[in-house]
C-alpha cells in the first residue's frame, strides 16, 4: 500500500505505563493508520520505565515522582524526533500538572470529554483503576462540557481495581471477570446513563463494545485517533468498514477458570 503521507507529517511519542495499555494503543495507532488514512504505520517511538517504579510512586501518592519519571520519558521520545507526547494510561494523568515536556502533550480524559460532548452525552459513568474512580480527573473534565459523571459503588470499585491490576495488567483475564463488568455497565445503564467511559487503558481488552449494553468511550482508541488526528489532520476515508482492522487488537487469553476470583 503506498502513503502519501511522509515523516514530516508527524512522529508520535508513547509515555508508556503498562505493557498491555501502550501495546494496544500503538496497535490501534497502526490499524487506525490503515483504515482512516489508507497508510499502514505512522511514525511511533514508545519509552517506558519499569513499571514497579510508577506503582510504588502511585502507592504513596507520590505524584511528583511520577511526573518527573513521565517528563523524562518525554524527553526522550522528544529527542528521537517525536512532535507529539501521548500516554495511554489514565491513572499517570493525575501526575500531569507536575509533567514538564518539550513537545505538546494530549491528554488522555481532555480528549474523552471532547468526544462525549461531540455525542450529547449527558450523563456518563466512570470505570477505571480506583484511584481513577476516586479521583476529579474525569468530573473535572467533564464538567467543563456540563456533563455529569459517576462511578459503580465501592465494592465494585474495588473488583474492577482488582480485575486490572491482577488481571489485566499481567496479560490474562476470565469469563467470570468479563461478565462481571458487563453487570456493572448494565447498572448504568437501567440508571439512565447515556454511555460508559472505558478509563483504564487495558479496559477494552475485556469490555466488548458489540455486547455491551450502552455506548462506550474507550479511552485507548480515542487518543490514539486524536493523536492521529492531530499529526494528519481530519483526513479519514468516509464510510469504511473498520471492523476487519479491529480484529485481533487485543493481545490477551482469555482462561475461563472455575477456581478464578
Amino acid at each position: 500500500m503506498i502513503c502519501e503521507f511522509t515523516n514530516s507529517s508527524g512522529h508520535i511519542g508513547i509515555v508508556a505505563g503498562t505493557a498491555e495499555g501502550a501495546a494496544l494503543c500503538y496497535r490501534i495507532l497502526c490499524t487506525e493508520m490503515e483504515s482512516s488514512y489508507n497508510c499502514i504505520h505512522p511514525e511511533v517511538s514508545l519509552h517506558t520505565f519499569p513499571l514497579r517504579s510508577y506503582l510504588s510512586a502511585v502507592d504513596r501518592n507520590d505524584w511528583i515522582h511520577v511526573a518527573a519519571l513521565m517528563s523524562q520519558s518525554a524527553a526522550k521520545l522528544a529527542r528521537a524526533g517525536a512532535t507529539l507526547i501521548i500516554c495511554p494510561n489514565n491513572t499517570l494523568h493525575l501526575s500531569y500538572p507536575f509533567v514538564t515536556t518539550p513537545a505538546p502533550w494530549l491528554h488522555i480524559a481532555q480528549v474523552v470529554a471532547a468526544e462525549a460532548a461531540r455525542r450529547g452525552f449527558r450523563r456518563v459513568g466512570v470505570l477505571g483503576t480506583r484511584t481513577i474512580m476516586a479521583s476529579s480527573l474525569y468530573p473535572d473534565y467533564l464538567g467543563k462540557w456540563g456533563i455529569e459523571c459517576a462511578t459503580p459503588d465501592w465494592a465494585d470499585q474495588t473488583r474492577i481495581h482488582d480485575i486490572i491490576m491482577n488481571e489485566l495488567i499481567p496479560g490474562r483475564f476470565t469469563a467470570r471477570s468479563q461478565v462481571f463488568l458487563h453487570d456493572v455497565l448494565e447498572r448504568f445503564h437501567t440508571s439512565g446513563y447515556d454511555a460508559a467511559i472505558l478509563g483504564c487503558t487495558e479496559l477494552p481488552l475485556i469490555v466488548i463494545p458489540e455486547t455491551a449494553p450502552l455506548p462506550l468511550l474507550d479511552s485507548t482508541r480515542l487518543l490514539a485517533q486524536a493523536s492521529l488526528a492531530r499529526i494528519l489532520g481530519p483526513r479519514a476515508i468516509q464510510g469504511q468498514d473498520r471492523s476487519r482492522v479491529r480484529q485481533n487488537e487485543g493481545c490477551m487469553h482469555v482462561v475461563d477458570s472455575a477456581n478464578s476470583l
